[in-house]
């Protein structure tokens, strides 16, 4: 075997003829801080209940997971949360299925806990979300193992970059 020097897609792009300018998504973009606030209502919900956490908006960016994160009360003994986004639709007609459980995947929410977007993630995953959104979507939470109590909590924010 050789040893090789191999340049990743951003290097190539820069040092394309003519040069190939690189979206902000991905070099030199603004960063933007959506945050949530819910309190679940007067009475407790079952197990399945959903919290609609924030209405994302369209457009193409990434959602960096390892900035953002969800806080809760404490819902109880056996309770855990799935956070997840709804169906969209890519801007070139794609179809994107909801995934409610693509960033937090049945995180112990018995106690008060703060939970990493990365949460569902395997190691050496991308840390980050792509979103190519034409009309936005909808980040969802959804307690499984027992009710969501009367006035629990969830907070929290999402950071991305090129929205």
């Amino acid at each position: 075997m050789a040893a090789t020097a191999e340049k990743s897609t951003q290097v190539s792009n820069a040092s394309a003829t003519p040069p190939v300018k690189n979206p902000a998504y991905n070099e030199g973009g603004d960063l933007k801080v959506f945050y949530f606030d819910f309190t679940q209502g007067d009475a407790a919900g079952d197990a399945g209940s959903t919290a609609d956490l924030l209405s994302m908006p369209p457009g193409k960016y990434r959602i960096l997971l390892d900035q953002s994160c969800i806080s809760c009360s404490a819902f109880g003994a056996s309770r855990v949360l799935d956070v997840g986004y709804t169906a969209y639709t890519n801007y070139d007609g794609t179809a994107v299925s909801a995934d409610l459980d693509a960033f937090v995947t049945d995180a112990d929410i018995s106690a008060v806990a703060t939970v990493a977007l990365t949460e569902a993630l395997s190691a050496g995953a991308d840390r980050t979300y792509f979103v190519d959104s034409k009309e936005g979507f909808t980040l969802k939470a959804t307690v499984a193992g027992g009710t969501i109590p009367a006035a629990a909590t969830l907070t929290g924010y999402v950071v991305v970059v090129g929205a």
